[in-house]
C-alpha cells in the first residue's frame, strides 16, 4: 500500500506528540512547536519537484508568464483595466520576477509556501488555544490540496484568514485591502467579502441547526444559478466569467459524491452545535469564528449540486471550522470531553493519513516512491 514520504511522516508524528504535550502536559500554547512545523512544511512544500495535482500546469505557465507577459500587463490586471491576462496578477508577478532573476521554478513554490505558511500559522497561533492541534487539521489533509495543489487558492485563503485580525478590530479599510490582495492570488477570494458583516449575526445552537437544514434542502433547487448576474454586476469580468463558466462544466459541474466526507462533516457539525455555548463562554472571539464556520458549511451544502463551487467557494470559511472552532472547543470543554474529542480527532487524523496516502496522496506524488525534493 502506498504511504506518504518520510518528510510527511515526520511532520505527522511531531504534531501528534506536540499536540498531546501542549494540551495535556503543558496546558498552554508553545511557539517553538509552530516554528518547527512551519520550517518542515516550507521545506516539504516549497522545494518539492513535480509533486502536486496542479504542479505541471504551474510549471508550464512559469516560462509562459515571462515570455509573453510584460509588467505593464500585470499593472493593467492589478488596476482592473482591459487586458488579456487570465491568471491573477500577484501570482503572475511572482513568477515573472523569479524567472527574470534567473531562478528555477521551485523558488516560486518556495516563495508561495513561505507566504501562505506565515500568514496561516501566525493567525492560528494568535487565535487558537492549542495551535498544534489546529496545525494537525491543516496538515491532514488541507496542506496537500491547497498549498501543494491549488496553490493560488491556498494563497488567497491565507490572506483571507489573515484578514481576521481586521475583522475583529472592525477596520474596514484594512479588511478591504486584504480582499484586494487576496483577489490578486485567486478570484474565489471575493466570496469572503461578506465575512466582515457575517461575524455580527447573532447565532445559537438552534439557529445554526436551521441554517444548515435550509442549506441542505435548498441544494437540489440549484439557486446558485441566479448568482451569475449578481457577480456580473459587482465584480471584474474575469470573476463573473469564471462563475458562469463552471455552472454547467461537464467535469466539475456535477454533484458532490456522497461518502466518508459527509460523515465527517456531520460529526463536525454535531460538535459545533453541542458545545457552542461552551465555546462562546471560554474562547475569546469564538462567536466570530463560529459564524464564519457555519457560513462555510452552509455554502458547501448550498452548492452541493456543483462540485467545483462546493469545494472552492467555501474554502476560506471552511478554514475556520477545523483550524479555529474545533481546535478551540478542545480547550473550552471539561477535561473528560477534552480527552474524548482529542482521541476522536487523532483517530480521524490517523485514518486520513493512510486513506489519503493510498489515494490522492499517491496520485499527487506525495508517497515514498514518487515524492522528489530539490534539497535531496
Amino acid at each position: 500500500m502506498p504511504i506518504l514520504h518520510p518528510i510527511f511522516i515526520v511532520i505527522f508524528l511531531f504534531l501528534a506528540v506536540a499536540s498531546y504535550w501542549e494540551i495535556f502536559r503543558l496546558e498552554k500554547k508553545q511557539s517553538i512547536f509552530i516554528w518547527i512545523t512551519a520550517l518542515l512544511i516550507i521545506i516539504a512544500v516549497g522545494f518539492r519537484i513535480n509533486v502536486g495535482a496542479d504542479y505541471p500546469v504551474y510549471k508550464m505557465l512559469f516560462s509562459g508568464f515571462a515570455l509573453y507577459t510584460t509588467y505593464g500587463d500585470v499593472l493593467d490586471k492589478a488596476l482592473f483595466r482591459p487586458n488579456t491576462e487570465e491568471i491573477e496578477w500577484i501570482f503572475v508577478l511572482i513568477n515573472k520576477l523569479v524567472f527574470d532573476f534567473g531562478f528555477p521554478f521551485y523558488i516560486v513554490t518556495l516563495v508561495m509556501a513561505i507566504i501562505t505558511v506565515t500568514l496561516k500559522f501566525t493567525t492560528i497561533y494568535k487565535n487558537v488555544a492549542y495551535p498544534t492541534l489546529a496545525l494537525m487539521f491543516y496538515f491532514m489533509p488541507i496542506m496537500f490540496f491547497e498549498d501543494s495543489g491549488q496553490m493560488r487558492q491556498g494563497l488567497g485563503i491565507a490572506v483571507c484568514v489573515a484578514s481576521f485580525k481586521f475583522i475583529k478590530e472592525r477596520n474596514l479599510f484594512m479588511f478591504l485591502l486584504c480582499m484586494y490582495i487576496a483577489l490578486g492570488f485567486h478570484k474565489t477570494a471575493i466570496v469572503f467579502l461578506p465575512a466582515y458583516w457575517i461575524v455580527k449575526i447573532p447565532l445559537n445552537s438552534k439557529r445554526i441547526f436551521w441554517i444548515l437544514i435550509f442549506a441542505v434542502l435548498s441544494s437540489p433547487f440549484e439557486l446558485y444559478r441566479l448568482g451569475g448576474e449578481f457577480f456580473a454586476s459587482l465584480s471584474p469580468q474575469d470573476i463573473s466569467g469564471a462563475y458562469t463558466g463552471y455552472l454547467d462544466d461537464r467535469y466539475y459541474g456535477t454533484q458532490v459524491e456522497t461518502g466518508l466526507n459527509d460523515i465527517v462533516k456531520l460529526f463536525f457539525i454535531a460538535i459545533l452545535i453541542r458545545y457552542d455555548k461552551k465555546g462562546c463562554e471560554q474562547v475569546l472571539w469564538y462567536e466570530y469564528m463560529r459564524n464564519l464556520a457555519v457560513f462555510g458549511m452552509a455554502l458547501f451544502y448550498f452548492f452541493r449540486s456543483n462540485e467545483i463551487f462546493a469545494v472552492r467557494l467555501p474554502g476560506a470559511y471552511m478554514f475556520f471550522v477545523t483550524m479555529f472552532c474545533l481546535s478551540n472547543l478542545v480547550y473550552a470543554v471539561p477535561e473528560r470531553a477534552r480527552q474524548f474529542l482529542y482521541l476522536g480527532f487523532m483517530a480521524y487524523f490517523v485514518a486520513m493519513f493512510f486513506y489519503f496516502g493510498s489515494g490522492n496522496g499517491h496520485r499527487g506524488g506525495f508517497t515514498i516512491d514518487r515524492y522528489d525534493n530539490a534539497l535531496w
